[in-house]
């Protein structure tokens, strides 16, 4: 549990306020996971990810937090081409309440074991 001697804003009611006060670290990042999602009304990630310069995108699935993504570069030849998988996050920037979306390289897709 996170301890604060933090008083809340004037605007947060005050069983909010307790609620807060007494939640785990882990449920305060849920809170402020779901707060934010309020605030920007969010459509999923696999309906707000669009594909970047030189690559299209193959697949997606949605994993909640994040998405796999797998996505291949048409005017590549051979290896280049992929397909290549990516873990795409949205990651909000708290300064100024905007944010991007963080694509994590996995790797190559293995299409000839059904990797895809």
């Amino acid at each position: 549990m996170t301890v604060s001697d933090t008083d809340p804003p004037e605007g947060v009611p005050e069983e909010i306020a307790t609620a807060l006060e007494a939640s785990s670290d882990s449920q305060l990042r849920d809170v402020i996971h779901y707060a934010q999602r309020l605030l920007r009304d969010l459509p999923p990630l696999t309906d707000a990810i669009e594909s970047r310069e030189g690559e299209e995108l193959v697949r997606m699935e949605d994993h909640g937090d994040y998405s796999i993504v797998v996505v291949e570069r048409p005017g590549e030849m051979g290896e280049a081409r992929g397909p290549f998988a990516y873990r795409v996050k949205w990651v909000p920037d708290f300064d100024d309440g905007a944010g991007k979306y963080r694509w994590h390289y996995l790797g190559k897709v293995d299409v000839e074991s059904g990797g895809e």
